[in-house]
């Protein structure tokens, strides 16, 4: 039997309902001491990786997308059934995430702009089911931590969200996740929405609001994909000879998966301390810093933070975000102090003002907010945070060069942002 065959036969066997269920009835950590269980996701993930890598074989498209969505798949949990103190990108499954968005494709960001925000809703609609179905009584597994007040308080802010998803896709089909049992049949559709419904979810605890945890998550990942990419076009556009109204239009692209950021940590500081701590030492080694869409986006941004450059190298994940940290690299905020004062210069320092304000506002709620400053029950002062950071005094310590001011601004930039912040 080929390997090809082999994985899929094997892909076809793996009940993925089954699995699904016991994660959230018991959480993976005790699926971990299933060894049988334990055994079948090493060997597909090795088959998968082989087929994958091996190069012996040619695949089409269809299965091309298979076999990679099935081994994404399977590498995050065999690192977790692998592992006791999980990093960030297999407890969230972030690199499936990253896939199925197709950051690294070839399609226009415009099309690839579609595909982010109808993920991005298809993950909003999933959480505000979750939580009326538990309100309701309607849920799957019994969890802990369901509290009425936290669920509906959540569901009216992520319905706020919804509002902030630009109209042309707002009101766009979202097709249901499906029932199919076996994961072959969830890895042969097109990576899109549903394939993110299926196979990204799996907490790590019985906790309900560790699954809200990981869709807001979810949710910030693809907001951080969609302002990097326009971003770094945006970029592209300063260059000689280029178009600044493209850089323009590419800013207002990129505003617009910034804007809902701020309102979604608004819906996790609905989450009371306790349940947070109910599952945060499940979270392991994970940490916000592994994130690449996250480190990228603020390095075009900013550029490289000489605050972040030892954190950075220790981080294998995003090391390679050092090689922006050159003469030659100049990052969106410094190329806003070369624009002249042309019509379209103006226009375009206003709109990285925006930006700027929208991404810093995010920053600075979690720094204040969910970091221990302005209530140390999510994380004691002083105490270590996630990933093994310093916590509070990590974040606190970083000091983004800020977008120029115009000469005509009459409104103090910095209490906006203080204001998006508080909420």
């Amino acid at each position: 039997m080929s390997a090809v065959s082999a994985l899929f036969q094997g892909l076809a066997s793996f009940d993925l309902a089954a699995y699904t269920e016991k994660a959230h009835r018991l959480g993976r950590q005790c699926l971990a001491q299933d060894q049988e269980l334990r055994d079948e996701i090493r060997s597909l993930a090795a088959g998968a990786r082989a087929v994958a890598h091996g190069g012996s074989v040619e695949l089409d498209r269809q299965a091309r997308d298979m076999v990679e969505v099935s081994r994404l798949f399977l590498d995050a949990q065999d690192a977790i059934m692998a592992s006791a103190r999980p990093r960030y990108e297999p407890y969230t499954t972030a690199l499936l995430l990253r896939y199925v968005l197709g950051v690294d494709g070839h399609e226009s960001l415009r099309a690839t702009r579609g595909r982010i925000w109808a993920t991005f809703r298809r993950i909003l609609a999933d959480q505000i089911a979750f939580d009326v179905a538990a309100l309701s009584g309607g849920a799957g597994p019994a969890k802990r931590d369901v509290s009425p007040e936290v669920a509906r308080a959540r569901c009216a802010i992520l319905d706020e969200v919804h509002a902030l998803i630009p109209p042309d896709i707002a009101h766009g089909p979202n097709p249901p996740a499906g029932s199919a049992r076996w994961l072959l049949d969830v890895a042969q559709n097109p990576p899109g929405p549903g394939t993110v419904a299926r196979l990204t979810v799996f907490p790590q605890t019985v906790c309900h609001d560790e699954v809200a945890f990981l869709r807001v998550i979810h949710l910030c990942e693809c907001l951080f994909w969609g302002a990097f990419l326009c971003v770094r076009q945006a970029l592209a556009a300063f260059r000689p000879g280029r178009q600044r109204r493209q850089a323009l239009e590419l800013l207002a692209m990129a505003d617009e998966f910034a804007t809902p950021l701020i309102r979604l940590f608004h819906s996790v500081r609905e989450m009371p301390p306790e349940h947070f701590r109910a599952f945060r030492e499940a979270t392991g080694d994970a940490s916000a810093i592994q994130s690449q869409s996250w480190q990228l986006l603020d390095a075009h941004m900013y550029g490289v933070l000489p605050e972040k450059v030892l954190a950075l190298a220790a981080t294998p994940e995003v090391r390679h975000v050092l090689l922006l940290a050159n003469p030659h690299f100049v990052p969106l905020v410094h190329r806003a102090r070369q624009l002249g004062g042309t019509e379209d210069d103006t226009l375009l320092r206003d709109r990285i003002v925006v930006l700027d304000q929208h991404l810093r506002a995010w920053r600075k709620f979690h720094e204040k907010q969910l970091a221990g400053r302005r209530d140390p029950g999510y994380l004691p002062d002083g105490g270590p945070g996630s990933g093994g950071t310093s916590g509070y005094g990590y974040l606190a310590a970083h000091r983004p060069p800020r977008a120029p001011r115009l000469r005509d601004e009459r409104t103090d930039r910095r209490d906006t942002v203080d204001a998006l912040a508080r909420g």
